[in-house]
Protein backbone atom coordinates (compact mmCIF):
# COMPACT_ATOMS: atom_id res chain seq x y z
CA UNK A 1 0.00 0.00 0.00
CA UNK A 2 2.67 2.31 1.05
CA UNK A 3 4.82 1.87 -2.37
CA UNK A 4 1.28 2.48 -4.19
CA UNK A 5 0.77 5.99 -2.76
CA UNK A 6 4.19 6.83 -2.95
CA UNK A 7 4.25 6.23 -6.92
CA UNK A 8 1.30 7.96 -6.60
CA UNK A 9 3.02 11.32 -5.07
CA UNK A 10 5.97 10.62 -7.45
CA UNK A 11 3.43 11.19 -10.19
CA UNK A 12 2.50 14.20 -8.81
CA UNK A 13 5.53 15.81 -8.64
CA UNK A 14 6.46 14.71 -11.89
CA UNK A 15 4.15 16.67 -13.39
CA UNK A 16 5.34 19.72 -11.32
CA UNK A 17 9.36 19.07 -12.40
CA UNK A 18 10.05 18.52 -16.06
CA UNK A 19 12.34 15.72 -16.49
CA UNK A 20 12.97 13.62 -19.51
CA UNK A 21 11.50 13.94 -22.92
CA UNK A 22 10.64 10.46 -24.61
CA UNK A 23 10.50 9.54 -27.95
CA UNK A 24 7.62 8.52 -29.77
CA UNK A 25 4.47 9.56 -32.00
CA UNK A 26 2.43 11.54 -29.27
CA UNK A 27 -0.13 13.91 -30.20
CA UNK A 28 -2.16 16.18 -29.18
CA UNK A 29 -5.55 18.06 -30.93
CA UNK A 30 -9.04 17.64 -31.60
CA UNK A 31 -11.09 15.02 -33.02
CA UNK A 32 -13.09 15.73 -36.05
CA UNK A 33 -16.74 15.55 -34.82
CA UNK A 34 -16.80 18.75 -33.15
CA UNK A 35 -20.56 19.36 -32.80
CA UNK A 36 -22.78 22.12 -32.06
CA UNK A 37 -26.14 22.38 -30.47
CA UNK A 38 -27.45 25.91 -30.00
CA UNK A 39 -24.66 28.43 -29.32
CA UNK A 40 -22.88 25.53 -27.78
CA UNK A 41 -19.84 23.90 -29.08
CA UNK A 42 -18.49 20.75 -27.89
CA UNK A 43 -14.95 19.68 -28.97
CA UNK A 44 -13.71 16.48 -28.52
CA UNK A 45 -9.94 16.50 -27.54
CA UNK A 46 -8.07 13.58 -29.07
CA UNK A 47 -4.64 12.02 -27.45
CA UNK A 48 -2.46 9.77 -29.75
CA UNK A 49 0.18 7.78 -26.88
CA UNK A 50 2.83 5.54 -28.56
CA UNK A 51 3.52 3.88 -24.80
CA UNK A 52 0.95 3.46 -21.98
CA UNK A 53 0.19 7.04 -19.67
CA UNK A 54 -0.02 7.21 -15.95
CA UNK A 55 -0.75 10.61 -15.49
CA UNK A 56 -1.89 13.91 -18.16
CA UNK A 57 -1.52 17.13 -17.48
CA UNK A 58 -3.24 19.80 -19.62
CA UNK A 59 -3.55 23.25 -19.20
CA UNK A 60 -4.84 25.18 -22.16
CA UNK A 61 -5.76 28.54 -23.24
CA UNK A 62 -9.36 29.80 -24.87
CA UNK A 63 -10.34 32.14 -27.17
CA UNK A 64 -12.54 35.39 -26.16
CA UNK A 65 -15.87 35.29 -27.08
CA UNK A 66 -17.20 31.46 -25.52
CA UNK A 67 -17.31 30.69 -22.01
CA UNK A 68 -15.99 26.75 -21.28
CA UNK A 69 -19.19 25.56 -19.42
CA UNK A 70 -18.05 22.60 -18.42
CA UNK A 71 -15.38 19.45 -19.31
CA UNK A 72 -17.16 15.95 -19.83
CA UNK A 73 -15.29 12.73 -19.32
CA UNK A 74 -17.56 10.29 -19.67
CA UNK A 75 -17.31 7.50 -22.65
CA UNK A 76 -13.61 8.26 -23.64
CA UNK A 77 -10.49 6.71 -23.00
CA UNK A 78 -10.29 7.61 -19.25
CA UNK A 79 -13.64 7.07 -18.43
CA UNK A 80 -12.43 4.71 -15.85
CA UNK A 81 -10.02 7.13 -14.13
CA UNK A 82 -9.76 7.71 -10.36
CA UNK A 83 -8.95 11.36 -10.59
CA UNK A 84 -10.67 13.67 -13.64
CA UNK A 85 -10.31 17.14 -12.96
CA UNK A 86 -10.72 20.44 -14.75
CA UNK A 87 -10.39 23.85 -13.22
CA UNK A 88 -11.72 26.53 -15.28
CA UNK A 89 -10.89 29.90 -15.13
CA UNK A 90 -13.33 31.87 -17.55
CA UNK A 91 -12.24 34.77 -16.08
CA UNK A 92 -8.62 34.32 -17.52
CA UNK A 93 -10.15 32.28 -20.41
CA UNK A 94 -7.83 28.89 -19.14
CA UNK A 95 -8.74 25.43 -18.37
CA UNK A 96 -6.51 22.75 -16.43
CA UNK A 97 -7.60 19.19 -17.25
CA UNK A 98 -5.39 16.63 -14.45
CA UNK A 99 -5.82 12.48 -15.12
CA UNK A 100 -4.12 9.91 -12.86
CA UNK A 101 -5.68 6.55 -13.58
CA UNK A 102 -5.48 5.08 -9.58
CA UNK A 103 -5.59 7.01 -6.71
CA UNK A 104 -8.05 4.33 -4.44
CA UNK A 105 -6.00 0.65 -3.53
CA UNK A 106 -7.74 -1.10 -6.92
CA UNK A 107 -5.47 -1.64 -9.17
CA UNK A 108 -6.26 0.48 -12.56
CA UNK A 109 -4.26 0.09 -15.71
CA UNK A 110 -2.40 3.19 -16.75
CA UNK A 111 -3.86 4.43 -20.49
CA UNK A 112 -2.82 1.98 -23.11
CA UNK A 113 -1.41 3.32 -25.99
CA UNK A 114 -3.93 4.32 -29.22
CA UNK A 115 -5.84 7.09 -30.14
CA UNK A 116 -8.73 8.63 -29.13
CA UNK A 117 -11.24 11.34 -27.21
CA UNK A 118 -9.94 11.74 -23.57
CA UNK A 119 -12.43 14.82 -22.74
CA UNK A 120 -14.85 17.06 -24.26
CA UNK A 121 -14.55 21.17 -23.88
CA UNK A 122 -18.23 22.18 -24.15
CA UNK A 123 -18.05 25.95 -24.86
CA UNK A 124 -21.05 28.43 -25.07
CA UNK A 125 -20.58 31.19 -27.49
CA UNK A 126 -21.61 34.31 -25.65
CA UNK A 127 -20.02 36.86 -28.75
CA UNK A 128 -22.42 36.75 -31.94
CA UNK A 129 -19.29 38.07 -33.65
CA UNK A 130 -17.22 35.22 -32.90
CA UNK A 131 -16.15 32.95 -35.82
CA UNK A 132 -13.88 30.65 -34.82
CA UNK A 133 -12.54 29.42 -31.35
CA UNK A 134 -8.68 28.79 -30.78
CA UNK A 135 -7.24 26.82 -27.83
CA UNK A 136 -4.04 26.47 -27.21
CA UNK A 137 -1.61 25.06 -24.81
CA UNK A 138 0.03 27.26 -22.12
CA UNK A 139 2.56 26.99 -19.24
CA UNK A 140 1.31 27.89 -15.37
CA UNK A 141 3.91 29.03 -12.64
CA UNK A 142 2.34 28.33 -9.06
CA UNK A 143 1.50 26.22 -9.60
CA UNK A 144 3.50 25.00 -12.05
CA UNK A 145 1.15 23.00 -15.23
CA UNK A 146 2.94 22.29 -18.54
CA UNK A 147 1.42 20.18 -21.63
CA UNK A 148 3.07 16.79 -20.97
CA UNK A 149 1.99 12.65 -20.55
CA UNK A 150 4.01 10.87 -17.62
CA UNK A 151 5.42 7.62 -18.53
CA UNK A 152 6.50 4.95 -15.62
CA UNK A 153 9.19 2.79 -17.72
CA UNK A 154 8.91 -0.55 -15.56
CA UNK A 155 12.02 -1.32 -16.52
CA UNK A 156 14.03 1.44 -14.92
CA UNK A 157 11.53 0.71 -11.84
CA UNK A 158 12.40 -2.99 -11.67
CA UNK A 159 16.12 -1.75 -11.95
CA UNK A 160 15.32 0.80 -8.92
CA UNK A 161 16.48 3.57 -11.38
CA UNK A 162 15.22 6.89 -9.86
CA UNK A 163 14.37 8.25 -13.05
CA UNK A 164 11.79 6.02 -13.87
CA UNK A 165 9.19 8.42 -14.53
CA UNK A 166 10.02 9.55 -18.11
CA UNK A 167 7.76 13.06 -19.48
CA UNK A 168 6.63 12.54 -23.14
CA UNK A 169 5.76 16.08 -24.40
CA UNK A 170 3.36 15.68 -27.50
CA UNK A 171 2.96 17.08 -30.90
CA UNK A 172 0.40 19.55 -30.85
CA UNK A 173 -1.90 19.93 -33.93
CA UNK A 174 -3.12 22.85 -34.89
CA UNK A 175 -6.64 23.67 -32.38
CA UNK A 176 -8.95 26.25 -34.25
CA UNK A 177 -12.51 25.33 -34.97
CA UNK A 178 -14.57 27.48 -37.16
CA UNK A 179 -17.86 28.06 -36.09
CA UNK A 180 -19.41 28.19 -39.91
CA UNK A 181 -17.79 24.07 -40.31
CA UNK A 182 -20.21 23.12 -37.65
CA UNK A 183 -22.90 25.47 -38.37
CA UNK A 184 -25.41 22.41 -38.32
CA UNK A 185 -25.47 19.04 -36.03
CA UNK A 186 -22.40 17.42 -36.15
CA UNK A 187 -23.20 13.39 -36.41
CA UNK A 188 -21.34 11.40 -33.99
CA UNK A 189 -19.74 8.13 -34.77
CA UNK A 190 -21.37 5.99 -31.59
CA UNK A 191 -24.10 6.37 -29.32
CA UNK A 192 -23.60 7.82 -25.75
CA UNK A 193 -25.40 8.60 -22.74
CA UNK A 194 -23.30 11.45 -20.91
CA UNK A 195 -23.14 12.64 -17.00
CA UNK A 196 -26.05 15.23 -16.60
CA UNK A 197 -24.91 19.00 -15.44
CA UNK A 198 -25.06 19.75 -12.94
CA UNK A 199 -24.82 17.19 -10.78
CA UNK A 200 -25.79 17.56 -8.05
CA UNK A 201 -28.48 19.64 -9.25
CA UNK A 202 -31.50 21.94 -7.70
CA UNK A 203 -34.57 22.00 -9.42
CA UNK A 204 -33.49 20.64 -12.54
CA UNK A 205 -30.97 19.65 -15.03
CA UNK A 206 -29.34 18.77 -18.65
CA UNK A 207 -29.06 15.25 -20.10
CA UNK A 208 -27.11 15.07 -22.88
CA UNK A 209 -26.82 12.23 -25.73
CA UNK A 210 -25.15 11.08 -28.93
CA UNK A 211 -27.13 9.10 -31.66
CA UNK A 212 -24.70 8.26 -34.92
CA UNK A 213 -27.83 7.43 -37.05
CA UNK A 214 -31.92 7.99 -36.45
CA UNK A 215 -33.35 6.23 -33.69
CA UNK A 216 -35.91 5.40 -31.63
CA UNK A 217 -35.10 7.06 -28.77
CA UNK A 218 -36.60 6.09 -24.98
CA UNK A 219 -35.11 8.15 -22.10
CA UNK A 220 -36.66 7.45 -18.81
CA UNK A 221 -36.26 9.02 -15.06
CA UNK A 222 -36.25 6.32 -12.43
CA UNK A 223 -36.11 6.41 -8.92
CA UNK A 224 -33.85 4.43 -6.40
CA UNK A 225 -36.95 1.48 -6.50
CA UNK A 226 -36.67 1.50 -9.68
CA UNK A 227 -40.06 3.00 -10.50
CA UNK A 228 -40.57 4.99 -13.65
CA UNK A 229 -40.34 8.62 -12.19
CA UNK A 230 -41.28 10.03 -15.90
CA UNK A 231 -40.35 9.80 -19.35
CA UNK A 232 -38.61 12.76 -21.08
CA UNK A 233 -38.46 11.23 -24.69
CA UNK A 234 -40.32 8.49 -26.58
CA UNK A 235 -40.30 9.05 -29.97
CA UNK A 236 -37.76 8.67 -33.29
CA UNK A 237 -34.77 11.53 -33.22
CA UNK A 238 -32.83 12.40 -35.83
CA UNK A 239 -28.37 11.73 -35.69
CA UNK A 240 -26.59 14.57 -33.87
CA UNK A 241 -26.28 15.63 -30.17
CA UNK A 242 -29.46 16.11 -28.24
CA UNK A 243 -29.78 17.62 -24.88
CA UNK A 244 -33.24 17.80 -22.66
CA UNK A 245 -34.02 19.61 -19.69
CA UNK A 246 -35.52 18.01 -16.62
CA UNK A 247 -37.37 20.01 -14.06
CA UNK A 248 -37.52 18.36 -10.77
CA UNK A 249 -39.47 20.89 -9.37
CA UNK A 250 -42.33 18.35 -7.76
CA UNK A 251 -39.89 15.54 -7.00
CA UNK A 252 -38.27 14.94 -3.59
CA UNK A 253 -34.58 14.94 -2.67
CA UNK A 254 -32.33 12.10 -3.40
CA UNK A 255 -30.57 9.60 -5.89
CA UNK A 256 -32.47 9.55 -9.38
CA UNK A 257 -31.32 6.88 -12.25
CA UNK A 258 -32.06 8.02 -15.93
CA UNK A 259 -32.06 5.56 -18.53
CA UNK A 260 -31.70 5.50 -22.60
CA UNK A 261 -32.56 2.86 -25.21
CA UNK A 262 -31.71 3.45 -28.92
CA UNK A 263 -32.10 0.72 -30.99
CA UNK A 264 -29.53 -1.57 -29.76
CA UNK A 265 -27.91 0.80 -27.58
CA UNK A 266 -29.02 0.95 -24.00
CA UNK A 267 -27.40 2.82 -20.99
CA UNK A 268 -28.25 3.94 -17.49
CA UNK A 269 -26.55 6.73 -15.43
CA UNK A 270 -26.94 8.06 -11.77
CA UNK A 271 -27.60 11.81 -10.24
CA UNK A 272 -28.76 13.64 -7.23
CA UNK A 273 -31.05 16.10 -6.84
CA UNK A 274 -30.30 18.11 -3.20
CA UNK A 275 -33.17 20.75 -2.21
Amino acid sequence: MRKHFNLILIIAVALLVPSLIFAGTNNFGIAKMVTKTDNEIVVPLEVTNSVEVAALDIPLSFSNGVTLVKVDFDNTRVSYFDAKYANINNEKHTVVIGLFPQLSPVKKDDLAPGTGVIARLVFKVNDPSVTDISINPIELKNPDHTLMFIHVNKAKMANHDVNYLEDIKPDLKNISISLSSVSGEGVPDSYALFQNYPNPFNPSTQISFDLPSASYVNLTIYNVLGQNVTTLIDKKMDAGHHEIEWDASNNSSGVYFYRISADNFSQTKKMLMLK
